[in-house]
This record gives structure tokens, sequence and C-alpha cells, in this order.
């Protein structure tokens, strides 16, 4: 069979990217993207049956179908309904899926009913994560169910080596997983002046900010940067947190902030529009993240793009870019002393600020190019194509 120009089924969760967000930024860019190397690129996406979406072409080749799911579970169903259609009315060369969990499930059920070649991408560093598992009790039964999905996948995208690492232990072929950037336009980051948003703050009387992104979830353990920040603030009393982003924790983190006493020194910002979040990056001193688990924190490239030093948890996907000590310091998770402790030094050595950040940017200049460039993703959909039987 000679590849060229192929026909993909993609099936995902984001429905965000429906609804025109323009806090999702490039996500919409990035589906039609790959579009232009695809032949035909069909897209089936959960979505909440309240919003009532239809389905769209986002360009001649590219065509959205809205699930309109009552929920997660009944979205399984729903996309094996809408996908199977698919696949008796067009040519499928190969479906991906957004993850080896319930996108996973229906492409396997798919690959079985059809015998279209399946690729699964993982997102998260899923495989036997205890920090994942303990989050929610259902992600050890995911846990299996992943493992499950990725033996009988033909190709497998992970975006950390860790990822990678611990799926060739559970005994998958190396060959079937390939490590790929998620696809982004990062020349935003370049030459942005934050200092107007710098001034907003060092006005109201802060000498230094540190900053994280992302969304108000569990899973970014902000508690914990909480336990670190008032540590900082004793040495530090000047010192402003920024937390941009939105999520379902966004109130108990605000009267957590107040219970700790340290809500004078922390702003929420909401979620930030995507053209204006360079300038939040180009503001701080030091950008931070406590996560408890990571698939490779896109957060982590814009900040070290930004020229900005690193103070992180050790989650997957921070060896390709942090440099321990060098250009940021990587702690153990749920250390909120050591995390403060190399935050501390950071903001007492502001010279060292400027030398990690300058750092991080020229070892970060050879890496840019594999995330701005789509084609490793297209290769692999296309390797995918060619195990048919």
């Amino acid at each position: 069979m000679q590849v060229n120009m192929i026909n993909v089924l993609a099936i995902g969760l984001d429905y965000l990217m429906l609804k025109k967000d323009s806090v999702r930024g490039d996500v919409r860019e990035r589906q039609i993207d790959y579009a232009k190397h695809l032949n035909s690129f069909h897209q089936v996406v959960y979505s909440p049956k309240s919003l009532g979406l239809k389905n769209e072409n986002w360009a001649e080749n590219l065509k959205i179908y809205p699930t309109n799911s009552l929920n997660k579970i009944s979205f399984i169903i729903d996309a094996y309904k809408i996908c199977s259609s698919i696949c008796r009315k067009n040519k499928i060369d190969a479906i991906t899926v957004e993850d080896p969990f319930t996108t996973g499930l229906v492409g396997y059920l798919l690959k079985r009913e059809f015998g279209i070649p399946l690729n699964v991408q993982a997102h998260i560093d899923f495989c036997d994560n205890k920090y994942w598992m303990k989050l929610r009790p259902v992600n050890t039964l995911f846990n299996a169910l992943g493992k499950f999905i990725c033996k009988r996948a033909d190709t497998i995208r992970v975006v950390a080596s860790e990822t990678k690492e611990k799926l060739e232990k559970y005994g998958i072929s190396p060959e079937k997983i390939a490590l790929i950037s998620v696809h982004s336009d990062l020349r935003r980051f370049n030459f942005v002046d934050g200092s107007g948003i710098k001034q907003i703050y060092l006005d109201k009387g802060f000498k230094n900010i540190l900053l994280f992104v992302g969304r108000l979830v569990d899973q970014k353990d902000i508690p914990n940067l909480f336990l670190a920040f008032k540590i900082i603030l004793r040495d530090k009393p000047e010192t402003l947190l920024l937390i941009a982003g939105k999520g379902p924790k966004e109130e108990f983190l605000k009267n957590l902030a107040k219970k700790m006493g340290i809500e004078r020194n922390i702003i929420f910002t909401g979620a930030i529009e995507h053209s204006l979040i360079p300038q939040y990056y180009a503001a701080c001193d030091v950008f931070v993240l406590p996560s408890i688990f990571e698939g490779r924190a896109t957060v982590i490239v814009e900040a070290i793009l930004s020229k900005k030093p690193i103070v992180s948890t050790d989650v997957s996907g921070l060896r390709e870019w942090v440099i321990n000590g060098e250009t940021g310091f990587v702690v153990k998770r749920k250390d909120p002393r050591a995390f403060a402790e190399k935050t501390l030094y950071l903001l007492n050595n502001p010279d060292l600020i400027k030398e990690f950040g300058q750092k991080g940017y020229s070892y970060a200049q050879s890496k840019v190019n594999e995330i701005e460039d789509i084609t490793s993703m297209i290769k692999l959909w296309e390797r995918t194509a060619l195990t048919v039987k």
C-alpha cells in the first residue's frame, strides 16, 4: 500500500475548541494544519448535549462531529455510532484517539469491527503512575484499560520519554511507540514585552512575581504550592504569586489562601486570552509548576522560551527541557520546603534568574523545530495506515 495523503478519523474529548474559546488558543489551528497534509480528516469530539452543537466544516477536507452526549459514559456509545457511520460512508486509512481510555475504547472497537489500524495518543504519564491512580478511584480502572488498549494499538504517540519507557517495560514494542511533542506555534513568545503587566503589579507594592499557568485542578497540586509560598513570604514578603487559569478548584483555592493568611500576595487572574499569555510569562521572575503528574507540560516550554527559570516538581517531560541546577530546579513532589528553598535561591540571586533564563532559552532552540513541525505526527499516521493486514 502506497501512502499519500491518507484519510484519518480522529476521536477526541476537547469540546472547548468547538466553542471558539479565545483561551484555547491554537487547538483549532492545529487541526487545520493537520488537515492540510491529509486527504480527509474527520473528527468526532465529545460535547455535552446541553450545548446542542452541530456538525461543522473547518476546511474543505476537515469535518467536525460533536457527539452531544449526556455524559462521558454515553459518549462511548454516541462516538461509536457516529464513527461507524463515517467508516461505512468514507474510506478511512487510520484511526487516531486522544487517550487510551474512553476514546481509546471507541477506537479499539472500531478497529475490531472495520479492521482499520489504530493510533493511540498518551498525553499524560498514566502507566502504573501511583500519583495519577490515587487522584480518582476510577483511574485504577483506567490504568488497566489504558495498558490493554495500548497493547492492541498499531502505533502509540507519547509526549514524554518517561511514558515511553514505562510502556516498554510493560512489554510493548519500542517500534510501536513514537515520542512526538504537541504541535504549537511558539513564535509568539519571541521578543515579548511584559513591562506593562509587570508595572501594574509593582505599583501594588510587589517586588517579585512568581507565575503559575494551568487549570485549577487536583493534578496541579496548588495547595502544595501555597505551602511553599507561605515559606517564601517569610523571607520575601513583597513577592506576588499570579495564578493564571480557571477550573473547578478555584473557589476552594481562594478560600485556602485566606485560611493560610496569604491571600494578599496571591492574585487569581482567571483564564487569560491566548494572545496575551506571553506577556505574563515575560512579566514574571520565576515560573512555578507544583504538579503531581503531567504528560509534557506545554507551560514549561512556554516559560523557557520566555527566558524564565523554572522551579517544578519531578514530573514527566522535564528531562527533555530543564537542566536541573542550570536552567531551573526540579524538586520532589509534595515537598514544599524544597520547593520554597529553590525558589528563594533564585529570588535572592537576580543575576542567576537572568543567567538561567538565557541558558534555558539557548538550550531550547534546538528543540523548538520539533514542536513547530507537524510532519512527525503525519508520518506516524501514515505508518499506522501501513500496518493494515
